[in-house]
């Protein structure tokens, strides 16, 4: 009975199954779904090589009140110090003046962006400016007040001086605060150690010994020292000399390195008020990555256009209508006999031109230059197209 009962659960199983019948059909087979892998999308070799930069400099990203807003720092060539913030639903921007040497205000609008190739420019009444978001570089033009000036800075806040030690060449421009006269030019190499101690070695460089050395017979080298600290008011990073303010700092992380950009203001010892800008890069050399073509603006307005190609310039200057060509020579500083290596700097010379005239062109990043030439009393700042 046992047997029986068995074999009788069994075939009800089978039945069930339709293993017990002869007149069931095969199952049709199921083609599986394909399946699609979408494409592998590189990442952007600019972004990639900025964050690891600000990342080991140990650099933050300047928070904003919300996380609909972008706040950048920059250096107006003027001398001043200014907050720019960018709210990117409410499509409005607002100044916040953080230092001034003019007594100007904060202010505040709406804006309309549009986006070319890596940049966006923010346009506002008497307001145009650039920003690669790949490295949180801004550059461009505004009017405070009755003041017009051509802006640089960053996104990035500084956490630890030690982590901006090294070495970097510099170029600036600076003037009388009341007047805009007796300009000057400063050029040369930056020494920064981890304890914030800096040295400034204007027209020279610093040779085997550490000393600052002339790049030239006919130039003397001029040597400062600064201390990078910190404000515990508004968390911006001083350069100090002596008992004296020489700048604020702002501190850029470019794709090929840290960047400084440097609100420049003091008195002299004619107690006369000077104001500039001095921008700083680390030093490495450079080579057909700069090629393309910038556009420059200085004293917050256009000047021109530079388009790079191996070893020639073709320079547009916006107020003459000129065009010409240059020649280009890498990791110089100098032209001829007096020229020496200079790693970091291209000097472009017109061969028509005096031979005192030429100028200089430093890469801070994959998208932004500044420029010097001896022949203007002004340092343009250039953004890469």
């Amino acid at each position: 009975m046992k047997n029986a009962l068995t074999f009788l659960v069994l075939g009800a199983a089978l039945s069930a199954c339709g293993g017990g019948s002869d007149g069931g059909r095969p199952a049709t087979p199921v083609t599986p779904p394909a399946v699609v892998t979408p494409p592998v999308v590189p990442a952007d070799s600019v972004t990639v090589a900025s964050v690891a930069v600000a990342r080991e400099a140990g650099l933050s990203v300047i928070a904003g009140a919300s996380a609909d807003e972008s706040v950048y720092d920059v250096a107006a060539d003027i001398g001043d110090t200014w907050r720019i913030t960018f709210d990117s639903v409410k499509k409005t921007y607002a100044i916040r003046v953080l230092s001034t040497q003019f007594g100007l205000s904060d202010r505040s609008g709406t804006f309309t962006a549009s986006t070319t190739g890596n940049l966006t420019t923010y346009t506002a009444t008497d307001f145009s400016v650039a920003v690669d978001a790949r490295t949180r570089l801004l550059s461009g033009n505004i009017k405070l007040g009755s003041v017009v000036s051509t802006v640089s800075g960053t996104g990035y806040a500084v956490g630890d001086v030690a982590k901006l030690a090294g070495n970097y060449i510099f170029l600036g421009g600076m003037r009388n605060a009341s007047n805009g006269g007796d300009r000057f030019n400063p050029k040369g190499s930056l020494k920064i150690a981890a304890d914030g101690a800096a040295q400034l070695c204007n027209g020279g460089v610093f040779n085997a010994q550490g000393v600052c050395s002339p790049v030239s017979p006919l130039l003397e080298a001029e040597n400062a020292s600064l201390t990078l600290v910190k404000d515990a008011k508004n968390g911006l990073l001083v350069a100090r000399q002596g008992s004296q303010d020489f700048g604020i700092v702002h501190v850029h992380a470019g794709d090929r390195g840290l960047a400084l950009f440097i609100d420049r203001y003091s008195r002299n010892q004619e107690n006369v008020l000077r104001v500039g800008t001095i921008v700083a890069a680390r030093q490495q050399k450079i080579g057909t990555e700069i090629n393309g073509s910038y556009a420059c603006a200085a004293q917050g307005g256009t000047t021109g256009k530079i388009d790079i190609a191996s070893n020639a310039a073709t320079i547009t200057n916006n107020g003459t209508g000129k065009v010409h060509a240059e020649n280009v020579t890498l990791n110089k500083l100098g032209l001829g006999a007096q020229a020496v290596d200079v790693d970091g700097i291209a000097v472009f010379k017109d061969p028509a031109d005096v031979p005192a005239d030429y100028s200089m062109f430093m890469p801070v990043s994959s998208s932004m230059a500044v420029e010097f030439s001896t022949d203007r009393s002004y340092m343009g700042m250039c953004l890469k197209k």
